[in-house]
């Protein structure tokens, strides 16, 4: 039993140091919309203080063994119920121990191309957004441009409109030819549980130089083109560079 409370005041130091530690490093933005930060901060700082409360908790218990008052009689029945109640069974830390685990053994990176083939990519949103439009063409990012799309009654509109857009490589296996690729990101409402992948489809003859999950800035202007059968706007590229990942690699709707 005391093994286990050990254990147990152990983990919500750990757990409680690594939801800080990630957000000091800013690597939260690799799992939770920004605007939920200050939860993960007051887990963190929760978590911590109920360790630091158990830890002392134990070290002002007397060793095995030692000689001790004897308890009210009225406390005999109660007091062993009450320390086994205060622990959690040992599959339950196990189970609290596997976010631990993961995040401190395997390298914390941001959704990517594998993500989007296990569950597609999205070229339109449902979601009519007028706002977008007052944006400046070369200040929309990639969750503007297709917002705009969608909000759109006439796609031809967007003919010779000018892009500035980052965002990673994907290739999609339903285009046609190897000049084509997306400028891709993720959208996250709440965590990366609802994270959504969208794109602009790009065309260059630079496209076979790139390879998937490279970050890129892509400056150009948009043609409207058949694409799968429907009027579709496809940024031409004019320029390509490879570009670090942004501190925040996913947009927030």
């Amino acid at each position: 039993m005391r093994t286990r409370q050990w254990f147990q005041a152990a983990l919500m130091l750990l757990l409680g140091l690594y939801l800080l530690e990630t957000l000091l490093t800013g690597e939260i933005a690799y799992y939770i919309n920004e605007r939920f930060n200050w939860l993960a901060g007051v887990a963190g700082f929760t978590l911590l203080a109920l360790g630091v409360i158990n830890v002392i908790a134990l070290l002002s218990e007397p060793e095995q063994g030692k000689p001790t008052a004897q308890p009210a009689p009225e406390l005999l029945t109660s007091a062993p119920r009450m320390a086994h109640g205060g622990t959690a069974r040992w599959y339950v830390l196990a189970i609290l121990s596997v976010p631990l685990i993961f995040g401190v053994f395997l390298p914390a990176q941001p959704l990517g191309s594998a993500a989007i083939n296990n569950s597609g990519i999205t070229f339109s949103l449902n979601v009519a957004d007028d706002q977008v439009f007052s944006i400046a063409p070369t200040q929309r990012n990639v969750l503007d441009w297709v917002r705009a799309f969608s909000a759109s009654v006439n796609l031809d509109e967007f003919g010779g409109q000018p892009a500035d857009l980052i965002g990673f490589v994907y290739r999609d296996a339903r285009f046609e030819d190897d000049q084509e690729f997306m400028v891709t990101r993720f959208t996250v409402s709440c965590c990366v549980a609802d994270a959504v992948a969208i794109g602009v489809i790009v065309r260059s003859p630079q496209t076979a130089e790139l390879s998937a999950d490279d970050w890129v800035r892509v400056q150009g202007r948009f043609e409207v083109r058949n694409f799968l059968g429907q009027r579709t706007p496809i940024l031409i590229a004019e320029t390509i560079e490879r570009v670090p990942m942004p501190e925040r690699p996913y947009l927030f709707p």
